[in-house]
């Protein structure tokens, strides 16, 4: 983890006093930081064989994303769902609940931000989170749940959220696999992750 982080302070992504601790599961993790308060969380082990195999079994890759709410109850409404979970306030991350199953390869999770103010607001330049991309074997199962579960409306055949478009493709795995698109201010590149990939953009030069 700490190399990947390393390369993306490379390319401006900001970095971040906030380390957490999960001693029970033998985790921990580092962050760094996008425009708008946005943080891309890196989760390691602590101990040898520690966490969820589904999670480390190939390192480094997107394993989840967490989207914010300033309407909690309504937008975690979520009963009936097979595997919906809830998760306390902890290490000052505010309480989270999620759709479906929290271990498994890929998940999806919904933070109180009963403001709507995101970790981080003082980062208000840097690098923008502009699309994540979602391939796998059944991409149209995945639109239509990630919809249903957020509430939120298609623009053709993707989604929208806070200003970032969320794409489906087919793709060779079986599940899920998620890559970022990220715009940038410095010298364009790809970060390869195990599965996927941080592909970094030139951010459109403001006019004078």
């Amino acid at each position: 983890a700490s190399d990947l982080i390393t390369a993306l302070h490379g390319y401006g992504f900001a970095p971040l006093d906030f380390h957490l601790d999960f001693p029970d599961e033998r985790l921990a993790s580092d962050s760094v930081g996008l425009q708008g308060g946005i943080l891309l969380e890196f989760v390691y082990q602590t101990a040898e064989h520690a966490g969820p195999a589904a999670w480390f079994d190939q390192v480094p890759r997107v394993i989840g994303i967490g989207f914010s709410s300033d309407d909690f109850a309504v937008d975690t409404a979520w009963e009936g769902e097979p595997g919906a979970w809830t998760m306390p306030e902890q290490g000052g991350m505010p309480n989270a609940a999620g759709p479906h199953e929290h271990q498994s390869d890929f998940y999806v999770f919904v933070m109180n931000r009963k403001d709507g103010v995101l970790q981080f607001p003082e980062l208000t330049d840097g690098p923008r989170l502009e699309q994540i991309t979602l391939a796998g074997a059944e991409p149209a199962s995945w639109r239509e749940r990630l919809q249903r579960w957020l509430g939120v409306k298609a623009d053709g055949d993707s989604l929208v959220v806070g200003g970032t478009r969320i794409t489906f493709a087919n793709g060779p795995a079986p599940g899920i696999l998620a890559s970022l698109t990220v715009q940038v201010s410095w010298s364009p590149g790809i970060v390869p992750l195990a599965i996927g990939e941080i592909r970094l953009i030139a951010a459109p030069e403001s006019s004078s």
